[in-house]
């Protein structure tokens, strides 16, 4: 996102912020998200104030790891630039902790009014408890930031399904505690209006090892490969990784011979060689025509022939994932 990108998505949040009443503000998607992941329970009405915290006693949120990642230094020094020239628009929200308080919202215009040198900072100041913690922290982010990759999108709806579990077991009144994960994961769908199985895709790319994942969001190992590498064990998706890291391709097919050859959790490396070079015999292949008019407004878009083979294939494993899995 270039800068001028940012500024004008910091524009508009603050005009939705502020205004337009057919719009939720912050808090009332959160009261939604909190209502509909664990209940409309009676609570009593949850401590705030405004209050001047300073930047040495802020620390980022550890509640629970929701994979957000910080602003690149571009975004970064463009966020500083709107603040200095319009103020902070938004208070940032955290929670006192022993040591100070713990972000719950606002990591990037922390950092942002760091890099501008200030020492203090607006804030509302809560008394939250774990669980609305982290539906504080991915939602505001979920509902907000642009572009989120694949791994952000999936700690952030692992850590809401966490916390609802966790909650269920604490009390059966809120969440009776054989409720299948399946219906939270619906209702993470619904609250987000996203389709569930996509949930479930991401929040099981977080069970891949550290370089997978990055493959994944690189765009550099194809989404579905990735979740099916996920129910697999560390040794076996490290050998995988050692595979790519040498300039090969996991490919759906090779993908799906693992697969039959060698089923989750565990993969031998002869299982491995074999599935790869099974997948690497030429096969006799449909060859695909289109009509180059009809997709002429979004091959410009494409990088190259790769880069839409690859479309093309998430677009199919995710159409026909029930029937190949």
């Amino acid at each position: 996102m270039s800068r001028r990108d940012l500024s004008a998505v910091l524009r508009k949040r603050a005009e939705q912020s502020s205004a337009l009443a057919n719009l939720q503000t912050p808090e009332q998607a959160i009261d939604q998200a909190y209502d509909m992941l664990f209940g409309d329970v009676p609570a009593a009405p949850i401590p705030k104030r405004k209050q001047t915290v300073a930047l040495e006693q802020l620390f980022p949120f550890r509640t629970a790891n929701i994979g957000f990642r910080p602003y690149s230094e571009e975004n970064l020094r463009a966020l500083a630039d709107d603040i200095a020239a319009n103020g902070l628009l938004e208070r940032i929200k955290v929670r006192p902790i022993q040591e100070g308080y713990e972000i719950l919202s606002g990591h990037n215009r922390v950092n942002a009014c760091r890099l501008l040198g200030w020492r203090e900072i607006e804030a509302d100041v809560e008394q939250v408890d774990d669980d609305r913690a982290i539906v504080i922290a991915t939602v505001t982010n979920l509902q907000r930031r642009q572009g989120l990759l694949p791994s952000e999108r999936g700690w952030a709806y692992r850590a809401l399904l966490e916390a609802h579990r966790h909650q269920g077991k604490r009390n059966d009144l809120i969440c009776a505690q054989n409720e299948h994960r399946s219906k939270t994961r619906d209702k993470v769908a619904a609250f987000f209006g996203v389709d569930r199985n996509k949930v479930q895709r991401e929040i099981r790319l977080t069970y891949l090892i550290a370089p997978l994942l990055e493959a994944v969001d690189a765009r550099k190992l194809n989404l579905m490969c990735g979740v099916a590498l996920s129910y697999y064990d560390e040794q076996g998706q490290r050998l995988v990784w050692e595979r790519l890291r040498t300039g090969e391709k996991l490919t759906g097919a090779v993908m799906q011979q693992v697969k039959q050859l060698s089923p989750p959790p565990a993969l031998a490396p002869d299982i491995l060689d074999a599935a790869w070079s099974d997948a690497a015999v030429p096969h006799q292949a449909k060859k695909l025509v289109f009509e180059g008019e009809r997709f002429a407004p979004y091959l410009v878009r494409v990088k190259d022939e790769q880069e839409l083979e690859d479309l093309f294939l998430e677009f199919l494993q995710n159409r026909f994932a029930e029937a190949i899995n």
